[in-house]
């Protein structure tokens, strides 16, 4: 995840993602932002062909560790809940 002042971008093992605006944190470190999430698959694929999904990314920071969690808007079904740490190095494995 690389965070700036307009947003972020994430990468995952088999998706982007990008949180569209700010992320405002809370005096209890919680946060909530609208973005986008667009699965990856392995395999020949058409430009175009892949759904960019809109999402919403909750969490909470606390120190150098942030909880987060995704969720699709539409379906309302939760990609995942993922725990970061700021500065370690994350090792994916992309599914192309």
């Amino acid at each position: 995840m690389m965070v700036s002042d307009m947003g972020a971008r994430l990468e995952y093992d088999c998706a982007v993602g990008t949180i569209d605006q700010p992320i405002v944190v809370d005096a209890g470190g919680r946060f909530a932002a609208k973005g986008s999430y667009t699965p990856e698959r392995g395999g020949p694929s058409r430009d175009g062909s892949t759904a960019v999904a809109r999402a919403r990314y909750t969490g909470r920071v606390g120190g150098d560790t942030m909880t987060l969690t995704v969720t699709l808007e539409t379906s309302k079904e939760r990609v995942g809940m993922f725990t970061l740490k700021r500065g370690d190095d994350v090792l994916l494995t992309k599914c192309r």
